[in-house]
């Protein structure tokens, strides 16, 4: 699973964070009136923590929890006060592996991190893990990219900005819905410049996929009436098709019996 350099981490933060930013408030705004007695949510793969800092504001108990110490770093800076507040938890685990102390009454997994997981295993893995940390009756809110997102990795794109200079070059195999992208180039912090050298490595995951992952978890795919499918995306090669650039799913923990 590729996990984020901190130089990459500062370029992200800057540049690819416009949807999250977007759907978050979103997002929270379903949570709230889905389930009203939510107190405590899970945000997997947490990133730099727009969502997680969106969640803490409508008073709800938040772990984040990301494999990269560089996306944790840049959300501690910026959420020194949630964290001291005891808003806010920040873990360092892997999204297949990791464990909360307590369950929690939702879960929430944005902006195609889990295109990030290598194999339907991992998926798996990852859902199975989601499942042990909720609560009975509890939900879980993610989205996934689709192809669209990734055709643009086919092509060099150039990002040159006053605090950037970025070229983006790598290869989408549609045939095996796998690819590898290359990230390089110089961001700036706080007038200092950094040397940014990523690759990424994702995979589409399908909604057959998606379903019997969650369903092997114990979590029953739900509808949800926030809108399932978005357009725009900085990030992707989806901002200039009509094609759809992510899919939003829902699931829900069933009460034991």
């Amino acid at each position: 699973m590729t996990y984020y350099t901190r130089e990459f981490s500062v370029f992200f933060e800057s540049f690819y964070t416009g949807w999250v930013r977007h759907y978050s408030p979103r997002l929270a705004t379903f949570l709230r009136e889905s389930a009203p007695d939510t107190r405590s949510v899970l945000d997997l793969c947490c990133g730099t923590g727009v969502t997680a800092e969106v969640l803490c504001d409508e008073g709800w108990r938040v772990t984040g929890v990301d494999r990269s110490p560089g996306m944790l770093d840049v959300a501690r800076r910026k959420l020194g006060g949630l964290m001291d507040s005891g808003h806010l938890r920040l873990s360092e685990q892997d999204a297949r592996d990791f464990s909360l102390p307590e369950p929690v009454d939702a879960a929430v997994c944005l902006d195609g991190a889990l295109n990030h997981l290598d194999a339907p295993g991992d998926l798996e893995r990852c859902f199975h893990r989601v499942g042990a940390a909720l609560a009975d009756g509890g939900q879980f809110l993610f989205d996934v990219f689709e192809t669209s997102h990734f055709r643009h990795w086919d092509n060099l794109t150039l990002l040159d900005e006053d605090a950037a200079v970025i070229a983006k070059r790598g290869v989408w195999d549609a045939e095996s819905g796998t690819g590898m992208l290359r990230v390089s180039g110089v961001v700036e912090e706080d007038g200092r410049p950094y040397r940014v050298n990523q690759t990424l490595r994702s995979r589409y995951y399908g909604p057959d996929e998606i379903t019997t992952a969650l369903k092997s978890a114990g979590l029953t795919p739900a509808d949800h009436d926030i809108e399932a499918s978005y357009v725009k995306c900085e990030s992707g090669s989806c901002s200039r098709t009509p094609a759809p650039c992510r899919t939003i799913y829902r699931a829900v923990k069933s009460p034991s019996r």
